[in-house]
């Protein structure tokens, strides 16, 4: 009856490796979210992460999940809440200890972060203007990378109502040309601060990661995510308006060969076997005895009392025994 049990058992485990597993999808309208995947979100962009490494979403705020703790780039996109104290130290722990923060912002909520952290730079609070634009002004095309690695099959980088980026030097510009304000000049679109170990990125767009621009501008993200590793942290903490209205299910498959479930079911249903008989359980006892065992089966034509004598003759130097001299 035992045997039987076990045998059930292999067949549930066999069946827990076939059958789909069921994953709780969250879908999401706030903008910007990796689970929107409509017009205004980010679930192509983190599609992308997905197939070049892992992506973990964060909930709750940095001191609450040991930020400081992780490894790995902190994607920060288009936040509207602002960074407690608490949540800029963990911050400045991850990266000071080798951490990559990237944060794609334009008139959100990241200067609150730069400022307790410590960095100078900021967005600006007034969108950028240029003469090279799609449609209308405020749809700048930039074309002025000088990172080459970024700029590798990258003929250009459109924007939607961008800010710019004061008081760090630049990766990636606008034109000449652009106003800010009343000012004309060119200002970055990309700026990257090295932090102690790490680096701190700022893009002054973040648009350009919503799936509604992402195929036009493809090319620079995947160029962007290869170069910000394979571990990444998605912040869904500091949006407002994300409110998840839906949980769906997806069903994954696991592979398994009609082969490889056999080979598991012979292997499990034989050890059970085993255990009920009774048969590993002597094992131990068996090794114990051969490893004691000191004597051996010798031909029937020696006289084993003399073998024995002349080996204790050998061990004490003496012909007679260990009572007898010379």
């Amino acid at each position: 009856m035992r045997i039987a049990a076990y045998v059930l058992i292999t067949l549930a485990g066999i069946l827990l490796l076939v059958l789909p597993i069921s994953v709780p999808i969250i879908k999401t309208s706030a903008d910007l979210s990796m689970f929107n995947t409509n017009w205004n979100g980010c679930s192509e962009f983190a599609k992308l992460l997905a197939e070049n490494g892992r992506i973990i979403p964060i909930f709750y705020p940095y001191s609450s999940v040991k930020l400081s703790e992780l490894e790995g780039t902190l994607l920060i996109i288009g936040p509207n809440i602002d960074f407690s104290q608490e949540e800029a130290e963990e911050v400045k722990k991850f990266v000071e200890k080798g951490g990559i923060v990237f944060i794609a912002d334009d008139f959100g909520s990241a200067n609150s972060l730069l400022e307790k952290i410590g960095i100078k730079a900021r967005f600006s609070k007034i969108p950028l203007i240029d003469i090279f634009y799609i449609n209308r002004s405020e749809f700048p095309v930039v074309v002025r990378i000088e990172d080459p690695e970024l700029a590798v099959g990258v003929d250009n980088i459109k924007l939607n109502i961008p800010a710019a980026i004061i008081g760090a030097e630049g990766e990636i510009f606008s034109s000449r040309v652009s106003l800010l304000g009343d000012k004309i000049g060119s200002y970055p679109i990309m700026a990257e601060m090295s932090y102690g170990k790490g680096k701190i990125i700022l893009f002054s767009d973040p648009s350009v990661f919503m799936n509604d621009m992402f195929d036009e501008n493809r090319k620079f993200v995947e160029n962007l995510v290869e170069d910000l590793g394979k571990n990444f942290y998605y912040d869904e903490a500091h949006r407002a308006d994300f409110n998840p209205y839906s949980i769906a299910n997806v069903y994954i498959h696991k592979e398994l060969s009609k082969e490889d479930a056999f080979k598991i079911f012979i292997a499990i249903s034989a050890a059970a076997i085993l255990i009920e008989s009774g048969a590993l359980a002597k094992i131990p006892k068996l090794l114990e005895r051969f490893g004691k065992r000191k004597t051996f089966e010798l031909p029937d034509w020696v006289d084993r009392k003399k073998l024995e004598k002349m080996i204790e003759e050998m061990k004490i130097g003496s012909r007679l025994g260990r009572n007898e001299r010379r």
